[in-house]
């Protein structure tokens, strides 16, 4: 390097949702909700910071302050959003983000209505029309959550707002992470498709990766499938992939396993795509040109299985970047990379579900000792890809 000429920080850029989650825990003797009656809660709601989009932040910023990237500590993350930063929801949101965990939150908010751009304050914000900060109610119980969303302001973002960082000659741009796609409808449009396309023509070495999340409105449509050509990892939970692939359990398609069928369904649709599919205590697949490869993990007793697909993402995210920095010479997206990916995601999934709540990041010593376990288990067993009907 030149004297003089600045290194370059990496950057790694997340586009997604954040909202303000109000936690519900249902007591065992009142586990359901039923329309009409009521339900016991055994213990104080709270409100925390939440989203699929700021949970892989929290956690990916998390993974990179313990352990760096190749021993590399000079790295940020950028999440772009859409809040409304003058409702206490977006407060809440902001705070997360900037101050206690240390990654960038660049508000993409743009509207008619008075906006955090120009500082006005809440009250003429919300009487001259503007939108609240997108918030959900979630509830636990036995082992599972549901979830009811606002989205809000959320529902104003376009792929045309999103910064292509890729352009900026401060940053040396690594990854984009596109999360919670079927949460943001003006992502639906085909806009977000041309913006990843753009990056890539820019640069061909930057990778970028998507998670759907559940769609409400059940339709499991959106355009996703048109996106798909401009991205190099889909990840998604076993509920979601069933949904995409349109997959029913009919007699014509239960000739195949559903790994087998959903193999082929995505490689007809996107060849170039990698796709992981996370099945939570049993692990995760990578499907890739009707191969199917498995990665196991360890059982733990769930304390709160909200956000773990987005620790999973962050981690895979994080042990992706991690390899292909200390293995420059490799050309391409490898086996290897794939497998250690897969290890740290499946590794700090595992850890999220014994932690309450899905923004709160697990200590170093418990990832590191997760993740020495989830080695072993698949060094010691020859891991077969699922051929069980699922």
């Amino acid at each position: 390097m030149d004297q003089g000429t600045t290194k370059k920080k990496k950057l790694i850029s997340i586009v997604g949702d954040a909202f303000a989650d109000v936690y519900c825990y249902l007591d065992n003797e009142t586990p359901h909700v039923v329309v009409g009656g009521d339900a016991r809660l055994s213990q104080p709601m709270t409100t925390r910071a939440g989203g699929s989009g700021l949970n892989t932040s929290t956690h990916l910023c998390a993974l990179i302050n313990y352990f760096g990237i190749n021993d590399d500590a000079d790295i940020e993350v950028n999440f772009q959003t859409v809040i409304n930063e003058n409702d206490e929801y977006g407060k809440l949101i902001a705070s997360h983000a900037n101050k206690c965990h240390g990654f960038n939150l660049l508000n993409r908010r743009v509207s008619d209505y008075p906006s955090c751009f120009f500082g006005t304050d809440e009250e003429s914000t919300l009487a001259s029309g503007g939108k609240s900060s997108g918030h959900c109610a979630v509830i636990i119980a036995q082992g599972e959550r549901s979830f009811m969303t606002h989205i809000g302001c959320l529902g104003d973002y376009r792929g045309s707002h999103i910064l292509d960082e890729s352009i900026n000659e401060s940053y040396d741009l690594q990854h984009v992470h596109v999360s919670g796609y079927f949460n943001i409808p003006g992502f639906w449009d085909g806009e977000l498709g041309s913006k990843l396309e753009e990056i890539k023509q820019r640069n061909k070495e930057i990778t970028i990766s998507l998670v759907p999340q559940h769609d409400a409105t059940e339709t499991w449509d959106g355009g996703l499938l048109d996106v798909l050509p401009h991205v190099d990892f889909l990840i998604l939970s076993e509920v979601e992939a069933k949904g995409i692939t349109k997959y029913n359990g009919s007699a014509a398609i239960r000739k195949k396993t559903f790994f087998e069928y959903a193999a082929a369904y995505f490689h007809d649709k996107s060849p170039s795509t990698h796709v992981i599919i996370t099945l939570g205590s049993d692990g995760c697949v990578h499907l890739k040109n009707g191969a199917i490869d498995k990665v196991a993990t360890v059982k733990k007793e769930p304390i709160d299985p909200t956000g773990a697909g987005d620790a999973f993402a962050a981690g895979f995210v994080y042990g992706f970047l991690d390899y292909m920095s200390q293995n420059k010479g490799n050309c391409g997206i490898t086996s290897h990379a794939l497998k250690t990916s897969m290890l740290w995601g499946c590794a700090s999934g595992c850890c999220c579900v014994g932690i309450d709540g899905a923004s709160r990041p697990p200590e170093k010593k418990i990832i590191e000792q997760v993740l020495t376990d989830v080695q072993t288990v698949n060094e010691a067993e020859s891991v077969k890809p699922p051929s069980e009907e699922r």
